[in-house]
């Protein structure tokens, strides 16, 4: 399954929750609309970026994984052929 569909949501979702808890806190505060207004939006946008941030983390580390694999199985592949060719010369 392809990353980004895995993942589709995520952003989304953590960009919600902290907006949620921002609202709570705000209203137990009673805070004022603008000032509570101004908070959400510099929250909304500071999780937008980590989340953007983790989510590429995350699909780099994976990358990473399926290439070190992908060499791991060349070198078996090698290993075997030169194995047989040695058994071929002798």
């Amino acid at each position: 399954m392809d990353l980004k569909v895995k993942y589709r949501y995520a952003r989304a979702f953590v960009v919600l929750v902290a907006a949620l808890i921002t609202l709570i806190l705000n209203i137990k505060y009673e805070r004022e609309i603008v000032r509570s207004l101004i908070i959400m939006l510099v929250v909304i946008i500071v999780f937008y970026v980590i989340s953007t941030i983790a989510i590429a983390l995350i699909d780099k580390i994976r990358t990473m994984d399926t290439k070190v694999e992908k060499v791991e199985e060349e070198e078996a592949e090698e290993a075997q052929t030169q194995e047989n060719e040695s058994k071929e010369n002798a």
